[in-house]
Parts: structure tokens; sequence; C-alpha cells
């Protein structure tokens, strides 16, 4: 799609049939007039009764031509759906070829034979820098459609997602490779585990939970005498420690927990949360940030959990949901007090919902 000249002007030197290259959105979120709005004397006044002052619009030479009713017409023909674009075909030919090396992996780690971080590390790298977008791989990872959910799906994904939030707060070189491989790893002791408990379809008995809770320890052992770094192997043992000492193996409390760990707890449970399993479907993001919202804060690292929310969020802007009510939207603009609840645009309306009790996002499209 060619790009299209833009320029910003103070409101006060707008005309008549400028048209608009970004959304305008006020001081309180609310997006006043979306992007490709030809101004008139109308929205000019409801732009000066909002208080803006500068708006962005498309240059005037770009409008003389057919650019931008062609960009336009690109851009509003429909939405092209996740699972058709080519970058997607793509991520998920990488992917698949990974789970497979990411299995003798953990196999190998299983009969003692060791691990070289490097490779492991080189999977997550391989994956992410064939997407332009990275935050992209979220939106990819929801859409994946995999017949055997294992052990190893599950802590490839983690350490995609401890990548990128390493990445958020500002991790490079051997810290997030440290990181990364720690994700990935967090879950081999489950490789220990008898996988009719682990692909259980029903409840567990409490017998069976108390089996399942082993694998960090048993994880631990594996990799306890590895060369490899220390809080790799915290990571393993400590991620399902919770801050106020309810967790397990240790019953750590907050200072004594690894941060390496604290990242992973996250990870794990988004990741857990937002990927089918074979005892439910999986659940919306939007709904997995409410619950992360209400009932993890005095469980979780308090301001790394923030900081995962608040960058998790932006991610879906732009995306296409079904609301509650079976409606179609776009995610357009993130409400900062309410991440669960972002503003959307249905047709040509735009709908605050933070404002509606009963409207939320049922799944992302």
């Amino acid at each position: 799609m060619q790009s299209l000249k833009t320029r910003k002007l103070n409101v006060k030197d707008a005309k008549p049939n400028m048209i608009l290259a970004k959304d305008v959105v006020s001081t309180n979120g609310v997006i006043i007039l979306a992007k490709n709005t030809m101004l008139s004397d109308t929205n000019y006044t409801k732009l000066e009764d909002s208080g803006i002052k500068f708006i962005t619009v498309f240059d005037k030479e770009d409008l003389n031509n057919d650019s931008f009713s062609k960009t336009v017409l690109l851009e509003n023909k429909g939405y092209e759906r996740i699972e058709d674009r080519k970058e997607f075909q793509e991520f998920k030919n990488k992917y698949e070829q990974k789970i497979e090396k990411l299995e003798n992996q953990f196999i190998a780690i299983g009969k003692g034979v060791g691990v070289e971080i490097n490779n492991l590390y080189d999977m997550v790298i391989d994956i992410i820098d064939n997407v332009n977008c990275k935050t992209d791989v979220f939106s990819y990872l929801g859409h994946l459609k995999i017949q055997d959910v294992h052990t190893y799906t599950h802590c490839l994904n983690v350490g995609l997602i401890c990548n990128l939030f390493g990445l958020w707060l500002g991790y490079e070189g051997e810290d997030l490779k440290n990181l990364t491989v720690a994700g990935i790893l967090h879950d081999v002791g489950k490789t220990q585990i008898d996988e009719s408990i682990i692909k259980k379809p029903e409840k567990l008995t409490d017998s069976e939970y108390d089996h399942i809770k082993k694998h960090a320890f048993l994880g631990y052992n594996l990799v306890k005498e590895l060369d490899i770094p220390e809080e790799i192997k915290l990571g393993v043992l400590m991620h399902h420690e919770k801050i106020d000492g309810s967790g397990y193996p240790l019953g750590l409390k907050d200072d004594r927990i690894a941060t390496t760990a604290k990242i992973v707890a996250i990870c794990d449970i988004y990741e857990a949360m937002t990927a089918d399993r074979v005892y439910r479907p999986k659940i919306c993001p939007f709904e997995v940030i409410r619950n992360f919202e209400q009932n993890s804060y005095d469980l979780l690292d308090t301001q790394l959990l923030l900081a995962f929310l608040q960058n998790i969020v932006y991610t879906y802007v732009g995306n296409h949901a079904m609301l509650s009510d079976n409606r179609e939207a776009e995610i357009i603009f993130i409400n900062q007090a309410n991440l669960s609840k972002p503003i959307v645009k249905v047709n040509d309306s735009f709908i605050d919902l933070s404002q509606e009790k009963e409207l939320y996002i049922k799944h992302i499209l």
C-alpha cells in the first residue's frame, strides 16, 4: 500500500474537505472523530467544543490524485482474518517446526544429557524475527489450532511471551536470553508426570493435583546440576510461588522469590488461560486481563503485573472482536482505568465498554 503524506496543524487552520489521517481522541480517551473523516462545518465545531488543539490530516497533494482513494478503499474493503494472513501461515509453519525440536530437547534433559540454552533461545528468536510487528505474536498464538495440546506447546508459548515481556521491561543480552529460556523450561518437570494426569479432561482428584504440583521440584532436579545460569533454575523451581506465601512448592513470600520466577509466573498464567485446554476452551484475553485486575494483585508481583497488563492490552488494539451481544467490533482505544474494557468501533459508532456494565468482548476474531 502506498504511504500517504500527512501534516499536523492547528485546529484553527483546519478547512472543510480536509481528511483526518489519525483518530482524534480527547484527553479522557474518547474518540471524537475517526481517521478518514472529511471535515465539515459540523464536525469542526465538535473539535473546537472538545478543546482539541491539533489534528493530523492527509497532505493536500495526495488528495489531488487517486492515491488517497485507493488507500482508503484498501483500508475499508474488510478486515483480513488473522488465519488468512500470509505472515500468520509462515508463523504457524515455523512454530510447528520448533515444537518438534523442543520435544527432542526435553527428552534429552529427561535422560540427563543436558541442554544447550543457546539452541532453546534461538527457537524463540527465529519465530519472533519472522513477525514484522512483534506484538502480533499474541494474536497469532491465539489463532493456532493445535490438535495435541502438550507441555511442549505451553512451554514454547511461555518462552515467547517471556521474551516479549522482557523487552517491555528493558531486558537485553544475557538477561533477556535467561528469562526466555526460563520460560521455555519452567514446566520441564511435567515430562516426569504421567500423561494420563497431564491430559485428563475431567477435574483432577486431590491426590492427582498434589502429584502434578510436584512438577516444580521434579523440574528443578532435572536442571539443578546443569551448567546453566542460576536464575533459569530458580524460574523452574519457583514459578508457582505467590507473594503472600500461598504458592508452592516452598511457600515463599515476596522478597524470597526470584524476579525471573515472578515474571515467568505471570506469563505462565496468561498463556494457560488464553490457550485451549483439554478440560476447557481458551478464555478471551480481555476476560483474563479482568481476572488479573480483580484477583491477582495480592498474589503476583504488583509492579510486574501492572507492567504486563498495560503492555499486553495494547497488543490487541486494531484487532477485531466479537462482543457479548454478537456484534463485531474493532478495538480502538484502551481505557487506562479499566484495561479490560476498551473503546470499540461498531460500524460507524464508538462504544466505551467501561460505561457498559453488560457489554464486553467475548473473543478475538
